[in-house]
């Protein structure tokens, strides 16, 4: 691993875990901004859940194995990655640091992963394409009310060499984000005076971020650039299944629908041609009281997991987490709030300390499971805690 070693900035290296992460960044951001990263919608019974549910799976300790050494290397998407989690899209990364997403791509590829970038990227495609050239790329794509320019961001993607397309589905509405509507951050901000004077008390992050970066990839379809209103009405929209089989059809590459957790759903995504699920309930940001993703993991590799594959998105914290979705069947996992905790922390040698402490807990679990590859850590190696509520 490039990035690994002792030499990693003091208040990077003191951070070992992802709650020391978080801790740095809310240190570092005014809190209308960590809260916007941090926190869910409505009461954030989903997203306490996604991380509590996990706890109620055990892993199976194998020793006497033999295995001290581990290959952890998979294929997603069409991609050989070296470890089964790659980063997930997440929006508005300028925000957060000024490395923004071409930091966060290279991290993602010092680390011998993939990089998602959102359609709510602060940087444009063409420069992360030529800035982080070292491993591969997926495109996310936020459904559009018109086709035309849902068309011209596939072509887009295309042309700047992203390896798989990404489509969102789960923000017919916008979702009840109290901590947001507390703090005023929103499209566009309109911050509390509790809201400003944090961000006073913070003025290096201003210095570096004000005026707050926008979302240009979008700017020639608004009548006036920047018009956030415009990507409020725009991209928060109802899509079809029938929209998702015309995108399928706009894309020849691998494709996975991001964001459907029932069973059905997953079944008719299928049948709209997608090559991978992520199931995903975008980190409990848009709906309350969803079931937690790893909840609902074993029913969906039942239904769709011989036909496709099964990625594993909200509430990745851990190594063992990432091994305990793969025991359960999904292919691999993805997760963006902990990067986003990790860059705010130290741009992209945060993002370096996250993943490599990541990657470093699925490599030593591994042994303890006495599992040479991904492929013996399987439902042989997991059971289910029994109830206790």
């Amino acid at each position: 691993m490039s990035a690994a070693g002792d030499d990693w900035p003091r208040a990077l290296r003191k951070c070992v875990n992802p709650s020391d992460l978080r801790s740095l960044a809310k240190k570092r951001l005014p809190f209308p901004i960590f809260d916007h990263i941090d926190g869910g919608c409505d009461d954030e019974v989903t997203l306490a859940a996604n991380q509590k549910e996990f706890g109620r799976y055990h892993l199976i300790p194998h020793y006497c194995s033999g295995v001290d050494a581990v290959d952890a290397s998979t294929t997603v998407l069409g991609q050989k990655l070296e470890w089964p989690f790659f980063v997930g899209p997440a929006g508005g990364l300028k925000y957060l640091h000024p490395a923004g997403e071409i930091g966060m791509a290279r991290a993602a590829h010092n680390l011998g992963t993939a990089y998602s970038m959102s359609g709510f990227t602060t940087t444009q495609p063409e420069d992360i394409a030529a800035s982080a050239n070292e491993g591969p790329r997926f495109f996310q794509m936020q459904p559009c009310r018109s086709r035309e320019v849902m068309a011209d961001m596939i072509q887009l993607a295309k042309d700047c060499g992203y390896k798989a397309l990404i489509v969102t589905v789960d923000n017919p509405i916008h979702g009840n984000r109290e901590r947001d509507a507390r703090s005023g951050f929103g499209l566009p901000s309109n911050f509390s005076l509790k809201g400003w004077l944090s961000i006073m008390s913070h003025p290096w992050w201003a210095i570096r971020t004000l005026p707050l970066p926008g979302f240009g990839l979008y700017d020639k379809y608004m009548d006036q650039p920047g018009d956030l209103n415009w990507l409020g009405e725009q991209l928060v929209t109802n899509i079809t299944f029938e929209d998702l089989a015309w995108i399928r059809s706009q894309w020849d590459g691998p494709f996975a629908v991001k964001g459907l957790v029932g069973v059905q759903d997953n079944r008719r995504a299928v049948d709209c041609g997608v090559s991978a699920v992520i199931l995903s309930n975008q980190g409990a940001r848009h709906f309350d009281t969803a079931p937690a993703t790893i909840e609902m993991l074993p029913e969906v590799v039942d239904a769709v997991g011989d036909k496709i594959e099964v990625i594993l998105d909200s509430g990745i914290r851990r190594g063992t987490d990432i091994l305990k979705a793969v025991a359960l069947g999904a292919t691999a996992c993805t997760g963006a709030r902990t990067n986003c905790y990790a860059l705010a922390a130290g741009g992209q040698r945060g993002v370096e300390r996250a993943l490599s402490l990541l990657r470093s807990e699925v490599e030593r679990d591994m042994v303890f499971l006495g599992a040479a590859t991904l492929s013996d850590v399987d439902h042989t190696r997991i059971r289910r805690a029994a109830s206790h509520d």
